[in-house]
Order: C-alpha cells, then structure tokens, then sequence
C-alpha cells in the first residue's frame, strides 16, 4: 500500500536569508523551497503545525496549494531543530503522477530474536527505491526472526512492494547478527599469610654500620683497661 497524498498550503516568501527566516519561524511559519519539473524553484512558506502533523502521520506526498495553483509535490528533504523537535526548514519537488521519482525509503526490521548471546545490528537505514508516486512505500520491512549467529541480510533480501523498484546495491549488507563476546578476567591473586616483608633498601647497610660501630666501641673499652 503507497502512502497518501495530504493537502498543503503555502504562500511565496518575499525575503530570505537568515534573519528572515528566524522570523517566519519565531511566527510559526516553515521557510521552504518548491523546485522541480521544469519550473523555476520559487521560495515559500508553510504553516509548521500543519507539515508537523502531516510528518506525523509519515506523509511524503503533498497537493500543495499556493495562492491559486495547486502541485503534486513530493517532501525531499526535511531539516529538524538541533534538539530534533521542530522542523525549521523543507524542500518539495514537484511531480507528475504518472512519472516515476526516486527517493529514499526507511527499512524496518521485524521478528522475534530467537538466539541468545547475541546483537543484532541493522547496518543500513534507508534503501533507494523507483516508483510512480502513488506507489511510494512508507518502509520496506525486514524479516530478521530467524537469523543465527554469524549471519547476515543484504538488499538483495528485501522483498519490494508491487511497483517498486530497488536500485540499491543488492550486495549491500542491510542486518548482521554477532555473538556478544563476555570478557573474561583473570582472578586475582590469593594473599598468603605470614608472607615475608619485602625488604627495605638501605636497612642492611644501616644494620651493618651500627654492628661496626658496636665492635669499635668494644675495642676503645679493652684499650683502655
């Protein structure tokens, strides 16, 4: 099933640059670019609200109304706050619904790992894809349940929707499962009682010197008697 087509409304954007921009968002207004098909790209503006639920609600193809010419455009590119909250910028190109687009689509991977001590790791988010616009997939899902240690899943595994076209490389590596490797630490050694004190340096040569000094002592005592 392809995505739907939700409505849009935009207006042309009179100025631009950064300051500009900063305004149209501080009013709750997304500063745009409509590009595509033959036609001049044109800079507008869209309601932030509106796209926002419209993302939501995973839409890529949009009948965008400006003033009072209406596209079939498809959302190209979408740019988040730094936090990854607020949408703060859009691209739309615009398509003819009986012509092919090529775009990115997410994977999804599904099932029940059944292995234990082990991670599964998807290596590849997104797959190219070619379709009419009407075909458009919201993801291509993955089914992952039934990997073992030590094997993979590439392109080539994915299984397209009616009408779609994968253009990815289809040796490209999409999902690989991998032992967890536990690190093994060595015990540490036992402490045995009584163990001999390690020996000071310079205690010896102070022994030493004092036995000397005592037999000198012993000998200046027998001079004198």
């Amino acid at each position: 099933m392809g995505i739907s087509t939700e409505a849009l409304h935009a207006k042309k954007r009179e100025k631009g640059g950064t300051r500009a921009c900063r305004q149209l968002r501080g009013q709750g207004l997304v500063p745009a670019v409509l590009y595509g098909h033959k036609e001049a790209a044109e800079s507008i503006q869209v309601n932030r609200d509106e796209l926002e639920e419209a993302l939501h609600r995973r839409a890529r193809m949009f009948e965008l109304h400006l003033g009072k010419k209406k596209d079939f455009v498809l959302l190209k590119e979408v740019q988040y706050d730094s936090f990854g909250d607020s949408v703060v910028h859009a691209d739309f190109m615009r398509v003819a619904m009986d012509e092919t687009v090529t775009l990115e689509v997410p994977i999804q991977l599904k099932g029940q790992q059944k292995v234990e001590h082990a991670v599964l790791e998807q290596t590849l988010a997104n797959v190219r894809v070619e379709c009419l616009p009407k075909d458009i997939p919201h993801m291509i899902v993955l089914q992952v349940g039934d990997m073992a240690i030590g094997q993979t899943r590439t392109v080539r595994d994915l299984a397209a929707p009616a009408g779609v076209k994968i253009l990815t490389d289809a040796d490209v590596i999409v999902a690989a499962m991998t032992a967890i490797v536990e690190e093994v630490v060595a015990p540490a050694a036992p402490v045995v009682a009584g163990a001999a004190e390690p020996e000071v340096i310079g205690r010896k040569e102070k022994a030493e010197e004092g036995e000397e000094g005592a037999e000198e002592e012993k000998g200046d005592e027998k001079e004198k008697k």
